[in-house]
């Protein structure tokens, strides 16, 4: 009689789904439960099976905050990670910490967009110091706006539900700066 005994269980959920702008895949880790490092390999590893099976030239990984596995496994492969910093106590802390980690892995553009960057221009103009010094392509300062709260409580985008304002603008703006790097 075997002490300890390995028995299989459950820890999340994958999901392969379709939306007006394409495939989506996602995945739920239950409350509670570790290996979010592997769930998150796992989604990268459908994302990349059903780009190819759809002949799609991008996948976009929204990865997790921090620097853990679910972060590592996150950027493992990619060409390009926009950093978002929000000009907090932590902000910029949290910035260094992500760049060192997006640094480790050779061959990855980092870029930064500053979140909110107008609740505390101090700091962000702190952030923004940093990155001049650290060679960071700075991809966008996003103002807070109202209008983002009103689009989530709308479920849509803030770029569909309030395409003229500042945010939105600004949203463009960051994505055309990632969209040129990638040749697109």
């Amino acid at each position: 009689m075997s002490a300890v005994s390995l028995k299989d269980r459950l820890s999340g959920f994958l999901y392969l789904a379709e939306t007006r702008y394409g495939p989506l895949t996602y995945a739920r880790l239950n409350p509670g439960e570790s290996n979010s490092g592997k769930l998150v390999s796992l989604v990268r590893f459908w994302a990349r099976k059903t780009a190819e099976e759809t002949g799609a030239q991008l996948v976009l990984a929204d990865g997790p905050p921090g620097i853990g596995c679910p972060a590592i496994a996150s950027i493992t492969g990619v060409n390009l990670a926009l950093l978002v910093a929000e000009p907090t106590a932590s902000g910029l802390h949290d910035l260094r910490r992500a760049l060192n980690l997006v640094r480790h892995f050779k061959g990855v553009k980092p870029f930064v967009a500053v979140n909110m960057w107008d609740i505390n221009p101090e700091v962000s103009g702190e952030i923004l110091a940093f990155c001049e010094r650290e060679g960071l392509t700075v991809a966008g300062k996003i103002p807070f706006d109202r209008v983002v709260a009103e689009a989530s409580a709308n479920r849509r985008p803030v770029v569909e539900f309030a395409p003229e304002s500042r945010v939105s603008r600004e949203i463009g703006r960051v994505w055309r700066i990632l969209e040129e790097f990638l040749g697109g």
